[in-house]
């Protein structure tokens, strides 16, 4: 029988907790963890461990591996409950294949971190060591080099290189603090999103970052994600929350004016300061955070509107996920659990018809779609355009979701034709997700190469020399580039020019101007666009020319 990878990740790690017990005679294994990709071990120890230690505890692994030993179950299905014998004195484990060390010889130490129990800071530290294990040396590193490539593309290493975004516990665990770099970033991302949103007609509104107990209460997310959210603020006699989504809110706009059918549909946009409280265990760069800011809406439709309006919804999700190149995992028809009348609102014909009806609109839109029992939002059935992270996680970009209930909740209500009062069909929209989420998957798919007009710094000019004459050229460059919006800086460092293009490179900006005596002599500038080497020439009004059509189209230079 094949052994499988998570269960040379099984042996490896029973290895790995008998080396360290021959070396540290005190270390107390706490947790074994193994998947198909990797495995960790949590373990305590009374004197601190660093990845230096790696050489030391590697060669006693390879010594037991050599040893030979043969591995016996204990009766408990836990890796750490395993028992190394000289013989075997009993039937091998069957619950695992390796039965003796000697096969595990392609594996390796990955990394050495400090990890609280359960993911829970508030309870003690560990040592936690990662580690991978294959059948053989080829598929070992052919799995490394997968662990190179997603470093490359882990947005919180590219985030911090790029100046993006950086965290304190200043200012508190998941509340990020965006640099400039990424504060022009997402405001590129804004103008291009609030633009095509304009296009398709919806209003932009802004409501408050608050909300009271009631409000919640009305809608029914407080029995659903009271203990997601922040604790409650009371003051004079109010109780308010950070809100947690904008859907409530956006049902007072609604409400506070009277409809006629000839008004549906109304579309309400905002990109919405959000607060949940995910554990300290969970938050991972942008990707996770307690603080974000959602490209939310919600759609007020009569029920012969809703298949033209999810339509009309999608067509708006697909262009601009189109305009980042976003690669798209798979989409999702995210569907209740008929079983489980706590998560989801109890009334069978409310579900029934929202999934038929949200089912057909994906077969008539001949979208390929995974349906996820289980998955659906408290209140309706939901489209979820999934991908997959750097790290290998499945997260949501953007969302469509059929909601019957919160116009119910709310009593929202429009006029018919014939003067009787209807209920609208709600839809909400997440165009691409948090901005948050939103650049994390930028940065991972791009590896941080930005296309040209969303890079924060688009032209980087680099003098040959500190010649007078030179620096001059290149002011004036700078500030013929800077009145047409075009962002530029120029590189006066006292460096060689082969490093200071080097630098360029390894900041991933699009173009570089090198600029020396004859481009002085000619008025003309010598550009290299990023990861080539090739040079080109243009006078300076046909390169902002031609940086304005790549910029204002949004496509290659």
């Amino acid at each position: 029988m094949k052994i499988n990878n998570k269960e040379w990740n099984d042996g490896a790690a029973h290895l790995l907790t008998f080396a360290i017990k021959k070396i540290w005679k005190d270390a107390e294994l706490i947790l074994s963890f193994s998947n198909e990709e990797t495995f960790y071990c949590d373990f305590k120890f009374s004197n601190p461990v660093s990845q230096n230690d790696f050489k030391v505890i590697e060669k006693q692994m390879k010594k037991i591996v050599g040893g030979a030993y043969k591995l016996i179950h204990n009766g408990n299905n836990e890796i750490y409950n395993w028992e190394l014998v000289d013989h075997i004195n009993g039937q091998c484990d069957t619950n695992n294949s390796i039965a003796n060390t000697n096969l595990l010889k392609n594996y390796k130490l990955l990394s050495l971190a400090g990890a609280y129990l359960n993911n829970d800071s508030s309870l003690e530290q560990v040592t936690r060591i990662h580690g991978v294990a294959r059948a053989n040396t080829q598929e070992l590193n052919d799995f490394l080099n997968i662990l190179k490539e997603r470093k490359e593309r882990d947005h919180r290493n590219i985030g911090k290189e790029l100046g993006i975004f950086t965290f304190s516990p200043l200012s508190g665990k998941g509340f990020p603090i965006w640099l400039p770099n990424g504060f022009i970033v997402r405001e590129e991302i804004k103008k291009f999103v609030t633009s095509k949103e304009r296009k398709y007609n919806f209003t932009e509104v802004i409501t408050p970052s608050l909300g009271s107990i009631d409000l919640y209460k009305t809608s029914g997310h407080w029995d659903h994600y009271k203990d997601d959210n922040y604790p409650i603020i009371e003051l004079d006699k109010e109780q308010l929350m950070l809100r947690p989504m904008t859907c409530p809110h956006h049902c007072i706009i609604y409400k506070k004016s009277n409809h006629s059918y000839k008004d549906l549909p109304i579309r309400l946009s905002e990109h919405a300061k959000l607060y949940r409280y995910e554990s300290s265990g969970s938050l991972s760069g942008l990707e996770r955070v307690r603080a974000m800011v959602l490209t939310d809406a919600h759609i007020f439709a009569r029920v012969d509107q809703i298949r033209d309006e999810f339509k009309h919804a999608y067509k708006l999700i697909n262009e601009c996920l189109e305009a980042f190149n976003i690669e798209i995992d798979y989409i999702s028809l995210s569907l209740r659990d008929p079983e489980d009348k706590e998560k989801f609102y109890d009334d069978d014909e409310m579900w029934n018809k929202g999934e038929v009806l949200l089912e057909d609109l994906l077969k008539e839109l001949k979208v390929n779609y995974k349906k996820m029992t289980g998955e659906a939002a408290f209140y309706g059935p939901k489209l979820d355009i999934q991908i997959k992270t750097a790290l290998g996680r499945e997260i949501t970009v953007s969302t469509l979701q059929l909601d019957f209930l919160l116009p119910n909740k709310f009593e929202l209500e429009y006029t018919n034709k014939d003067n009787v009062k209807e209920r609208p069909v709600m839809i909400h929209r997440g165009l691409i997700g948090t901005y948050e989420r939103f650049v994390a998957t930028l940065l991972e798919q791009t590896k941080g190469a930005l296309p040209l007009w969303l890079s924060p710094l688009q032209v980087q000019i680099i003098p040959v020399s500190r010649a007078e004459s030179h620096l001059e050229y290149c002011q004036k460059i700078k500030a013929a580039l800077k009145e047409d919006n075009i962002r530029a800086d120029i590189d006066v460092r006292e460096e060689r020019l082969s490093y200071k293009m080097r630098q360029a490179q390894t900041k991933k900006i699009p173009i570089q101007l090198i600029i020396g005596d004859q481009e002085v002599e000619s008025q003309t500038i010598n550009y290299r666009l990023y990861q080539k080497t090739d040079s080109h020439v243009l006078n300076i009004q046909e390169f902002i020319q031609k940086m304005k059509k790549s910029i204002n189209q949004k496509c290659p230079f």
